[in-house]
């Protein structure tokens, strides 16, 4: 029986993507490269897709592991390299949103929280929760919908705050928007 590649990582512990890493950049032995690919490709497709279309995640997905593939950093440790193939592919989305004048950068709406859609009741009798749910994510501003999906994705309030480069009051609050804009659309507690 073949498993998912997500999965092998989960059942090897032995795969430390720092190790894989530095082997890699001291090697250059593709097989590294490949195993790191294995337990983050999913992940950082799944928030590529979150935040754009199907081909924008995947026209970004390649240019991250590009810029992997051609980073020759005088640095041959990174600490947490999760944190680093997203922040890579974080930058590489903007900057891809940038030239293609689809950025939109929307600013915490302290007042209302409320998203302008059609109503509840008639989204939840026309599809089922999950797709009702993935609308209102995709519905939320560019930086509440990241920050939620950052924290989905199992990173902790103070490692977004070093994806996002922001402060973690700013990271909180987006969290808290977002959250407040979910129950409110759902109608229950998430």
């Amino acid at each position: 029986m073949k498993l998912p590649s997500m999965i092998k990582g989960w059942l090897n512990p032995n795969i430390n993507p720092e190790q894989l890493l530095a082997s890699y950049r001291s090697t250059g032995e593709r097989q590294y490269l490949t195993q790191l690919v294995e337990q983050f490709n999913q992940a950082i497709f799944h928030y590529l897709l979150s935040q754009s279309d199907n081909q924008t995640a995947e026209d970004v997905l390649q240019s991250t592991w590009l810029k992997v593939i051609n980073n020759n950093s005088q640095e041959n440790s990174i600490p947490q390299v999760k944190s680093w193939l997203f922040t890579i592919a974080r930058n590489t989305l903007i900057d891809e949103l940038r030239r293609q004048k689809r950025w939109q950068y929307h600013e915490l709406e302290l007042e209302s929280g409320q998203l302008a859609s059609q109503s509840l009741e008639k989204t939840i009798a026309e599809k089922d929760a999950l797709t009702c749910f993935n609308d209102i994510i995709n519905q939320l501003p560019f930086h509440q919908r990241e920050a939620f999906i950052f924290q989905q994705e199992g990173f902790s309030i103070a490692e977004i705050c070093q994806l996002t480069d922001e402060n973690f009051e700013t990271v909180k609050s987006r969290l808290r928007y977002a959250r407040s804009t979910l129950k409110t659309q759902l109608g229950t507690k998430l």
